[in-house]
């Protein structure tokens, strides 16, 4: 397990659950010093910033679906 919390390895969720798993470092800073503060908030941008990455990707291999309405092709 890495200090992210996240295993070696282990595959990012995406959606709501990867927020979730992202987030999930944040719950150490009640118990963290003040100094140790940064690099959670790092862990958790870093796991966001993943998180969307994944999102966008799944995105960009899905056709765009047509909505049907007069104009749209």
């Amino acid at each position: 397990m890495t200090d992210s919390g996240i295993a070696a390895g282990e595959h990012h969720a995406s959606g709501a659950d990867g927020v979730q798993a992202a987030l999930s470092p944040l719950g150490r800073l009640a118990h963290a010093p003040v100094s140790e503060h940064v690099g959670v908030f790092e862990q958790v941008l870093a796991g966001l910033e993943t998180v969307l990455a994944s999102v966008e990707d799944a995105g960009e291999r899905q056709p765009e679906a047509h909505g049907g309405r007069d104009g749209d092709q």
